[in-house]
């Protein structure tokens, strides 16, 4: 069902009413009392309808405009105004015996217009007193207006009959109550149900746009971490290259012209990885290399222009997943490059390994070391350790000034790989040096 919108003529009905199709049944129902009450003075022309009726018939009509809703006082206040109407016009029965076909219209009106102002209880309290009304008309006057309306078909209707006509009447006047209350609830809860969908597809429309930012900012985050890792990288190495060049320019030209040469290569290393960060940054560095080949070539070419001593030993016993090997090589990328470029290191050691439910991933060096509290700005260690929390792995950092420093990371593997099966022993790689420096 689908509510209409508020009317220009009532602009604040939406709020003072749940639903105007309620509005259009208690109208409805008004009508049908204004056709009875004129039909009835046709046949009875000694009742007539006076304006005091007329009046209180339409105040009682005009209140539906407005239902309060929210303050309890109020509605008590409002409904005890109707219910005091409504008792008059019951009272004006005894005068006027045409009202008696207009009271279980109104009954009805005011039992619509409870059901959207109170909860149960209040409901009960009114629709009792409502029926409590039309029981009494009905057992008072009921009985002379059934003979008069009997009479017209039968020449002397007998009390059974009349009793019968009058109990048929109060049975029709308690299921148009319950239809009423039935009815009154459905569309209630329609509407209810309808204010909940629409204020939960707003939350969810809030929601995507939170996910929307978030999801943003970690691409953001990720795509400045890649370009970190790997241009940043290749630019390390070009610089220690030309530093290299510049060195031994004049004294060892053809030193000079293989520094050169490399250097020349780290530029287009550079270009590509600006290309692959462009294009999402979607393809691996590996390619088509094992993590041990990957991260052992890494050690090598990284060490091969500067006087570190690399040692890398690599144990890998268990398939990793493309997101999980990435990871580590990006962050063995990253220590590297920081050895480089501040460390002032001899001597280097890369060691991974795979246990029952995680791999470990350690870098040292014996370099002079670093207050990890104060370095608060490097991205390239706030990266590694956000690869890591990406995984629900950990990245642990410890150094000092002279000491040199170790990386130590965790990532637990896939839950489905808790009983990894060994690799051939071709993937384990050594590659020793002086490995007694730390």
């Amino acid at each position: 069902m689908v509510l209409n919108p508020p009317s220009r003529l009532f602009p604040d009905l939406t709020v003072t009413r749940p639903l105007r199709i309620l509005l259009h049944i208690e109208w409805i129902l008004l009508s049908m009392g204004v056709l009875v009450s004129i039909t009835a003075m046709v046949f009875h022309r000694t009742f007539q309808v006076t304006w005091l009726e007329l009046l209180l018939f339409g105040l009682i009509g005009v209140m539906g405009l407005y239902l309060p809703l929210t303050q309890c006082r109020a509605k008590i206040l409002y409904t005890a105004i109707e219910l005091s109407l409504f008792g008059i016009l019951v009272l004006r029965c005894f005068d006027n015996p045409l009202m008696v076909r207009i009271i279980p219209l109104l009954g009805l009106v005011i039992i619509i217009r409870s059901c959207q102002i109170f909860h149960t209880r209040g409901r009960l309290v009114v629709a009792g007193i409502t029926f409590s009304s039309h029981l009494f008309l009905s057992l008072t006057l009921g009985q002379t207006a059934m003979s008069r309306n009997l009479s017209r078909l039968m020449s002397t209707p007998e009390a059974w009959q009349v009793s019968v006509f009058q109990t048929n009447a109060i049975i029709l006047f308690t299921l148009a109550l319950l239809f009423v209350f039935l009815l009154v609830d459905a569309l209630l809860s329609l509407h209810r149900n309808q204010q909940k969908l629409e204020s939960a597809h707003g939350q969810l429309q809030q929601y995507a746009l939170q996910v929307e930012g978030q999801a943003a900012l970690q691409e953001r985050n990720r795509i400045a971490r890649e370009i970190h890792d790997s241009l940043g990288h290749s630019l390390t190495a070009q610089t220690i290259l030309l530093e290299n060049v510049l060195l031994f320019w004049g004294q060892d030209n053809g030193r000079a012209k293989s520094y050169l040469l490399e250097a020349k290569d780290s530029s287009y290393q550079a270009l590509k990885e600006v290309s692959r960060a462009v294009a999402a940054l979607r393809d691996s560095p590996q390619t088509d290399k094992s993590l041990q080949v990957a991260i052992t070539e890494l050690v090598n070419k990284v060490c091969q222009s500067t006087p570190i001593t690399p040692a890398c030993e690599i144990n890998i016993t268990a398939p990793l997943s493309d997101e999980l090997s990435l990871t580590a090589y990006r962050i063995v990328q990253e220590a590297l490059t920081n050895v480089v470029k501040h460390a002032q290191a001899t001597q280097l050691s890369v060691q991974l390994s795979t246990k029952p439910q995680s791999l470990y991933v350690e870098v040292l060096d014996n370099g002079k070391g670093f207050d990890p509290s104060k370095n608060t700005t490097g991205f390239g260690l706030r990266g590694m350790k956000e690869r890591a929390i990406a995984l629900s792995g950990t990245c642990q950092i410890w150094s000092a000034s002279g000491t040199g420093c170790r990386i130590s990371v965790v990532l637990p593997l896939p839950q489905t790989l808790e009983s990894p099966l060994p690799l051939p022993n071709s993937n384990s790689v050594s590659v020793t040096g002086d490995q007694n420096f730390i």
